[in-house]
């Protein structure tokens, strides 16, 4: 092939990598609409991604020894050529079918499983590439490693711009729909390019399967390399628990949005992707491919730990203090943005986007980058083997993947931490670091440099700070004594005193505190009031416990299930109660209320019995995956499991969301609570809402002997009620013409996207 062929052929897997990526998120953010977004869900989606790609890279090396270089190239035509395909029609699998089954596969075994069959097609697809593209171009088993490490770096340079331009850009202008179609168009695209390079390829000279080499004669890789092929794996499983553990930190450092996962991943991608490009460079000049593997492997463990200990230590040494306790602007409800009014926050800005993201995992992720090129050095011994050594070596690699994912998300997080997990995970490391040693020369230089491995990894490990410092730090709540911390799989749920309340946080992000606020509980509690017969109610999201205790102070309620996705924020509840808050104690020890952890969308679909009052209280627009309770489709699916007369109420963040509701719902409300900064909740029903002023007092009233509320937020309550004139936004007639740009859907969630990014905000009725 010529070089200019081969330059074409580099593009296109880069492209390749861009469209794989893409397709990934969106297809996870789709599936998770009827999955869930708890990490149950999502790990089942990324485990059966993986094992996907794994089981591509197995089948891909095979096909790639049996068919030869030529054919291996028209196979990786005809596998994009499926890929687009499967990718133009993969929104009605994945959302509409999906939506009719999900009732059917409530239980771990049977999510995996409808997951994996799923993913497992376009998934395997993918994962057939680089063994039959490294097949189509290494001629001389000398030029594998160099070779395959620069295509694995350009299809992971691609992969990593893909996550970046779909996260930022894709997603919010071209919703779910238009990014999997223009995905599967590049590899449409692709695979006509590959056809006109195959038609003008010639056919392989005999020399192309010679063993001989130039350069540095590598280390002979035995004629069964599972060793290394064993160790990859278990590397694997700690870098993607490591992956998972540097996302959470930063995740918090940004205070969470939509944007975050696609920034984060992209900035993980082109870092691996660069590490990868340099090390293929690196591999031709060593003799010693195995040296470099278990020293990059070193390196991961000790870099993943000075990181947070650089951003953590040496901003306090010098005084600065730390970045990290932003707030939301004023404007809040309308706007996701931040202040940039002064050059202290730019900086700020600056260092919890990119400075901080990179100090935490850029030379870790270098390093395991460039450990690839290695290992593929190790493994590669003929050319007319390369295809199986190439999809053994990554499907070794991406079982480790599994394992980690699987182990970190389910048990390391529940049982030790963030911190623990990361000092877990890094200490592992030391095991290739005394490999590493024990290759050199002479016993006393073995021995300095084992002895040398193990006490700087020891070291680090020692001074790394504990779960609750490295939280109290990302809180801006260093040595508070008030702060308390709970951390699970899901979240990191934490309350810092500001002032002279309890506020409650998600993943750092500020919510709402104790004492409830008059807004919260009237969200819980006017709808429960306006309803004649209140018995089953349901409370999407306790947060700080304002809205469903506002539900549950009427006692003509019988039930009252409240889901909550983030269970720390149930264990937080005790943390007040024990302080002395008795809304908290009253609505902890109230057998009327089941509390349960989970995804409140996924238990609405799988819900039986009629509600009669369903409140929607649980994230702010703007934050990741809140679009699904927000959109058109939501609130059809909360009308459908309303019982007669029912009512949904919810915050009012935004006209979308308020033109979203009226778009199902005949009959809507809107308040305005003038002292909660004017914040706005709706009420909405099928059936006619009569606000009956004097009989929502006199149930008011009923409530007092119980001591529900203090003596001041009882008066602030009554006093709204005795005065409000709710705003009648829908009454029973068809609903006012609406464009559908200033709609909320579920695979175009505009409010999410667009709230962070003020110039695409404002949207009137």
């Amino acid at each position: 092939m010529r070089r200019s062929s081969k330059l074409v052929l580099f593009v296109v897997f880069a492209s390749t990598g861009f469209s794989a990526l893409t397709l990934q998120v969106v297809w996870q953010r789709v599936i998770s609409l009827h999955a869930g977004v708890d990490l149950f869900s999502i790990t089942t989606v990324v485990s059966a991604f993986l094992a996907g790609l794994g089981l591509g890279s197995l089948l891909g090396g095979v096909l790639a020894d049996r068919l030869g270089a030529r054919r291996s190239l028209l196979a990786f035509a005809v596998s994009n050529a499926a890929i687009g395909t499967f990718a133009w029609f993969s929104i009605w699998l994945f959302y509409d079918l999906y939506r009719s089954s999900v009732s059917l596969v409530d239980g771990t075994l049977s999510a995996f499983a409808f997951n994996f069959a799923l993913l497992i097609v376009p998934t395997t697809l993918m994962g057939l590439s680089l063994p039959l593209v490294a097949r189509g171009l290494v001629e001389r088993i000398d030029q594998a490693a160099p070779m395959v490490g620069r295509l694995y770096a350009v299809n992971t340079i691609g992969a990593g711009v893909g996550a970046g331009v779909s996260g930022w850009l894709l997603l919010g202008n071209l919703g779910f729909l238009g990014a999997v179609r223009l995905a599967g168009s590049l590899n449409l695209l692709a695979a006509g390019l590959i056809l006109t390079l195959w038609r003008t390829a010639a056919p392989a000279p005999a020399a192309a399967t010679s063993t001989a080499h130039a350069g540095p004669a590598l280390l002979p890789a035995p004629g069964r390399p599972w060793k290394w092929l064993g160790l990859y794996g278990l590397t694997g499983a700690v870098a993607l628990g490591l992956e998972i553990v540097f996302f959470r930190v930063i995740d918090a450092l940004m205070r969470t949005n939509s944007y975050t996962f696609g920034h984060l991943l992209s900035l993980y991608l082109l870092l691996f992707g660069a590490g990868a490009a340099v090390a293929s460079r690196l591999v031709r000049r060593t003799g010693r491919p195995d040296r470099w593997f278990l020293a990059m492997q070193y390196a991961v463990g000790v870099t993943a730990l000075v990181g947070l200990l650089v951003l953590i230590d040496v901003p306090a040494r010098l005084g600065i203090g730390g970045p990290f306790d932003r707030h939301f602007a004023v404007d809040g409800y309308t706007n996701g943005g931040y202040r940039l009014d002064s050059t202290a926050e730019i900086l700020r800005l600056g260092m919890v986007n990119l400075v901080g993201p990179l100090l935490i995992m850029g030379l870790p992720v270098l390093a395991m980058g460039m450990s690839f090129p290695f290992m593929q050095a190790l493994v590669s011994e003929r050319v007319d083997t390369l295809g199986r050594r190439t999809g053994t070596l990554l499907f070794a690699n991406i079982a480790g993947n599994v394992t980690g994912t699987l182990v970190v998300g389910f048990v390391l997080l529940d049982r030790l931490g963030t911190s623990g997990s990361l000092r877990l995970l890094a200490g592992l490391l030391v095991v290739p670091g005394i490999a590493a040693a024990a290759l050199a020369a002479s016993p006393w230089r073995r021995a300095a440099l084992g002895l040398g491995a193990v006490g700087l990894l020891a070291g680090l490990v020692a001074m790394f700070p504990s779960n609750a410092r490295l939280w109290a730090y990302l809180h801006g709540a260093e040595g508070e004594t008030t702060f308390a911390l709970a951390e699970d799989r899901a979240c990191v749920t934490a309350l810092k005193n500001v002032g002279a309340d309890d506020l409650l946080y998600i993943n750092a992000a500020s919510q709402n505190g104790y004492p409830f606020d008059d807004f919260h509980v009237l969200i819980g509690l006017v709808p429960t009031l306006m309803h004649p017969a209140p018995e089953d109610v349901l409370a999407v999201g306790l947060g700080i416990g304002a809205t469903p205790y506002g539900m549950s102070r009427d006692r003509r309620v019988e039930r009252l299930d409240v889901v909550e996705i983030c269970g720390g924020a149930v264990q937080l509840q005790g943390v007040l109660a024990h302080r002395g808050a008795e809304e908290s104690d009253r609505l902890l020890n109230d057998r009327r209320v089941d509390i349960q952890v989970g995804d409140g969308r996924k238990f609405l679909l799988s819900a039986d019995e009629p509600f009669d009052v369903v409140t929607v209280d649980a994230v702010r627009p703007q934050s990741a995956f809140s679009g699904s309770l927000y959109s058109v489709e939501f609130y059809e699916l909360v009308r459908s499991r309303l019982g007669a007369g029912g009512i949904l109420s919810g915050w009012a963040p935004t006209a979308r969301v308020l033109n979203s509701v009226t778009e199902v719902f005949p009959h809507v409300l809107e308040f305005t609570v003038a002292n909660y900064h004017g914040a706005r909740f709706y009420l909405a029903s099928e059936s006619a809402l009569g606000f009956d002023r004097a009989s929502m007092l006199d149930r008011l009233g009923a409530l007092q002997p119980d001591q529900s509320f203090s003596r001041a937020q009882a008066q602030s309550i009554e006093r709204f009620l005795e005065t409000i004139e709710p705003v009648v936004v829908r009454d029973g007639g068809p609903p006012a013409p609406v464009e559908d740009t200033r709609l909320n859907h579920d695979l175009m969630p505009r409010d999410e996207y667009f709230l962070n990014n003020p110039a695409l905000a404002p949207v009137s009725r």
